[in-house]
């Protein structure tokens, strides 16, 4: 079964949108320009679709960004930002906003879903805004699009009348492991899937590796290992069905001290002062 889902999944994949044409016109100017690239004019194509200038702007003055002062123009957002994560911003934003979210299939309730989704992003910004802002604005687009897999596998299993069986399958082995469950019915999992797609939309290779080696930060390259273990740790604080559990907080963690080991440092202490009050005295009350 999961073999025949698998080839129709991947025909799906031909129906999937296309990126917008701000992006095509953006990677043609930054090709064409090479090192001598402007941000005014940057700024000036991003310009020409008044939607995504005003989203940019509304993300730019979000607390995933904790700028100081109010961004009031597309020139400031691409001068803080920089050209690579504005491209990347407007890659994930445009994508998520392409699917219908109903994540009935996986037992989760789509507002709280969605919020966990906002709640993922402020975190990192919360988390490394201090310590490290540059890869802080990096995981922004990352945090974006973390859980577009289980969207796009939600609206599948729903079109293709395997959402109840999903269902049932997933409750028999109490949420453990959702990679079993989509491997079994799907023959890959959703963050698998998500790099496949990354690939194909042509995302910025150090996000899509960061995605990529998300199950095993070590394994990846030394300029994607940091950004591979910071969203590591995030996707273990809010696994969607058990979010801040004290055995994922643990894990992530031991995560930390495992990227320590090999030369990836994150202040331990800075990370645990950012979680919840009762998660902080529980893991105080095990150390006495």
């Amino acid at each position: 079964m999961a073999s025949d889902m698998n080839e129709i999944l991947l025909q799906s994949v031909e129906v999937l949108p296309s990126m917008p044409d701000t992006i095509s016109k953006l990677r043609k100017y930054i090709e064409e320009s090479r090192n001598n690239l402007e941000i005014s004019k940057v700024a000036d194509i991003i310009s020409s679709d008044p939607l995504m200038t005003a989203k940019l702007l509304r993300l730019a003055n979000s607390p995933f960004y904790g700028f100081s002062r109010e961004i009031t123009s597309l020139n400031q957002v691409v001068s803080l930002l920089g050209i690579g994560n504005i491209i990347n911003t407007i890659m994930a934003d445009s994508v998520r906003d392409t699917f219908k979210v109903d994540v009935s299939p996986y037992g989760l309730n789509t507002n709280d879903f969605m919020n966990k989704c906002s709640e993922e992003t402020a975190f990192i910004a919360d988390w490394l805004n201090d310590e490290d802002k540059k890869l802080s604005h990096f995981l922004v687009p990352c945090a974006l699009i973390l859980r577009l897999g289980i969207v796009i596998f939600s609206n599948f299993l729903i079109q293709n009348k395997k959402n109840a069986e999903f269902l049932e399958y997933l409750k028999k082995i109490d949420f453990r492991d959702l990679s079993l469950a989509e491997n079994e019915f799907l023959g890959v999992d959703h963050i698998s899937f998500l790099g496949f797609l990354l690939y194909r939309w042509n995302f910025d290779e150090i996000l899509t590796e960061t995605i990529c080696f998300i199950r095993t930060p070590h394994a990846a390259r030394d300029e994607v290992k940091k950004s591979a273990y910071a969203l590591a740790i995030i996707d273990h604080l809010f696994m969607p069905h058990k979010t801040f559990s004290l055995f994922n907080v643990k894990a992530s963690i031991a995560l930390i001290e495992e990227a320590k080991a090999l030369g990836v440092k994150f202040n331990l202490d800075n990370f645990i002062s950012k979680l919840p009050k009762e998660i902080r005295e529980e893991l105080e009350k095990e150390k006495k």
